[in-house]
């Protein structure tokens, strides 16, 4: 999709100096980093003192894949006899232009979706539902700040039918509001997580209800009825004279889950059930979302089942591996990407639902980011480890000892300072038909023991 050209650069960055620019030139899109470069790509090249784009090393490796270079100054990249983009503002800004640009030429629909957790799965599942029988593009590489938006919505399909956008707080969520311009915005939950000094979990809901900002009239907001703080994300919708389409578990739901031995979904007053092993309750709320907005856009609820049935969780969110291990054979079930006291919770629950009968084993690390209150957000976790009775607890970090002093006594229980002290041991605390969860944030680094453990097995 070549969708940039000379005249389309000059109208996103008017201010820039082109050079090099040989006749019927074109881009298939804008890049920042060195990894995944597709041909024909816009360059932003990283000079010294600049925190965005690709250093001179690397710009190197991919110049037969580079169709222009976007620099703060032009001198240094004449070497390479590309054409080049010298813009006045610094590279952040050249970012978002170029983004802000092609949303305002997109002419389908821009469907967001945002949360404290749950964001990439209900990303992915959103994905899979639309591009069954439609042209989408999806930031499925969780690049979801503002400059991860930003350079994905650049190399999007300009004649795409949707585009599915996962944001986060990273950049600012009014920011991310106004470059992604939502028809349709999710806001999966709400919880004590990214909390900056003096940020209260109140501040964190009304944070996220930035996100319909820049909604017109009549656009639709998909909000979770139980979400904490549900009122403050109602109200900025209602604000907005957004159509306002709730689910959850509450009866008064528009589309409504019920987590028994089932799983079901009621819309509209229909019940409907998914042919498939049961699911925990937090990828059923996930799936609710998606299915709210494939409901608005009239896709027939029987292909968006049948897309259901075939989803697979994503590594580091849920994904499931038998992994042999010489004489034991373990289920691995890989939450390591990131935790919240909310995520941590349902991931729990969802564990024990799924494995109620198996020997648990669940190992757990630090929840980043929880405020001045992670200690008892720490602790509150025993009442989830209580209710799933698992056969060991194998927990590492600092904050997390909160838990380990919480329930030493009950089960079971193992502490380790440090990631490196648990992955010396961690194969020998782990015994044949053993289901194993591994949960924390991503710089608790518990990845590194998925990683051991896989490495390890055959």
């Amino acid at each position: 999709m070549d969708f940039w050209n000379e005249q389309r650069v000059k109208e996103a960055l008017p201010e820039a100096k082109l050079y090099n620019f040989p006749p019927n030139w074109s881009a298939n899109g804008l890049v920042i980093w060195h990894e995944d470069v597709p041909q024909r790509a816009i360059v932003l090249a990283r000079r010294k003192g600049e925190d965005k784009g690709i250093t001179t090393p690397y710009l190197k490796k991919i110049l037969d894949k580079t169709a222009a270079i976007i620099c703060t100054d032009s001198t240094e990249y004449f070497q390479y006899n590309k054409p080049i983009i010298e813009i006045k503002t610094n590279t952040n800004l050249a970012i978002t232009d170029c983004a802000r640009y092609i949303r305002k030429c997109f002419n389908g629909k821009v469907c967001a979706v945002t949360g404290s957790s749950g964001k990439t799965t209900t990303t992915q599942i959103l994905y899979n539902i639309l591009s069954a029988n439609h042209k989408v593009s999806a930031n499925l590489n969780k690049a979801n700040t503002t400059w991860g938006i930003s350079w994905n919505m650049c190399c999007f399909d300009i004649d795409a039918d949707y585009w599915v956008i996962e944001t986060s707080l990273g950049g600012g969520m009014a920011r991310n509001a106004a470059i992604t311009k939502p028809n349709y915005a999710i806001i999966t939950n709400i919880a004590p997580v990214h909390l900056a000094k003096d940020m209260t979990f109140e501040d964190i809901a009304h944070t996220k209800s930035k996100i319909f900002n820049n909604m017109q009239e009549g656009d639709t907001a998909i909000i979770y009825r139980e979400a904490a703080y549900f009122d403050i994300l109602k109200n900025a919708a209602e604000y907005k004279k957004l159509k306002i389409i709730t689910f959850g578990e509450s009866e008064d739901c528009t589309i409504r889950i019920s987590a028994g031995d089932e799983n079901k979904f009621f819309i509209n007053g229909c019940e409907y059930t998914i042919d498939s092993a049961p699911l925990a309750k937090h990828i059923l709320l996930d799936m609710a979302a998606a299915i709210a907005i494939a409901s608005e856009e009239n896709i027939p609820i029987e292909e968006v089942l049948n897309t259901l049935k075939s989803f697979t969780l994503i590594e580091g969110r849920g994904a499931a591996d038998s992994i042999n291990l010489g004489e034991k054979q373990i289920t691995l079930i890989d939450e390591s990407y990131n935790a919240n006291p909310l995520s941590m919770k349902a991931a729990i629950e969802g564990f024990g639902k799924l494995y109620a009968d198996k020997n648990k084993i669940l190992i757990l690390g630090d929840m980043a980011q929880c405020g001045p209150d992670s200690p008892l957000y720490h602790r509150d976790i025993s009442k989830s480890v209580r209710e799933i009775t698992p056969k060991k607890v194998i927990l590492c970090g600092n904050d997390i000892k909160n838990l380990y002093e919480e329930i030493r006594d009950e089960f079971n229980c193992m502490y380790f300072q440090s990631v490196d002290d648990l992955n010396q041991n961690i194969l020998e605390l782990l015994e044949d038909n053993d289901y194993i969860m591994i949960k924390s944030s991503h710089s608790s680094e518990l990845y590194k023991t998925v990683e051991v453990i896989k490495k390890a097995g055959s």
